[in-house]
């Protein structure tokens, strides 16, 4: 990822959840490590083929919003996704885990903040009811067109 040892966050471990797809969560120490971020697609795709994961999340607890619960960049070599501005199947997982690890309570919708680095800024909507996670958020339409086959 182009990081030092000292980006990664000491209090919470990287590890891969999945909701059919495995996500690596990799706690991170700031907002600025989390930007800081300049993966390797192929050293990266080694890594998650080892770990059995898809996509890597890298995460930090600060964010730029006080309603927010975290900020947090995406990336999936093995699915050709060079960064992707919006990642429900990864925030779910991650406000699910920081539910359990004391951070936010259970029962509130928490904010993901997520494709800052992009120029596309994205708030995911994460509400965690016990084992039932919902995602929600909306989306601006940035370009359409036909394409002829």
């Amino acid at each position: 990822m182009g990081l030092g040892r000292s980006a990664l966050s000491t209090g919470f471990d990287a590890q891969v959840v999945s909701t059919g797809a495995g996500h690596l969560l990799v706690p991170l120490i700031d907002q600025a490590a989390v930007d800081g971020a300049i993966p390797d697609a192929r050293k990266l795709t080694a890594i998650l083929e080892d770990v059995d994961g898809e996509g890597c999340y890298l995460y930090s607890l600060d964010s730029n919003s006080p309603a927010a619960v975290a900020y947090a960049r995406f990336f999936n070599p093995i699915m050709g996704i060079s960064e992707d501005p919006a990642t429900g199947t990864a925030a779910g997982p991650l406000v699910s885990l920081l539910i359990s690890r004391g951070h936010c309570p259970d029962g509130v919708t928490a904010i993901v903040e997520q494709g800052y680095s992009l120029g596309r800024p994205s708030r995911i909507h994460v509400t965690v009811n016990g084992t039932d996670v919902k995602v929600s958020g909306s989306g601006v339409v940035v370009a359409d067109g036909v394409l002829h086959l």
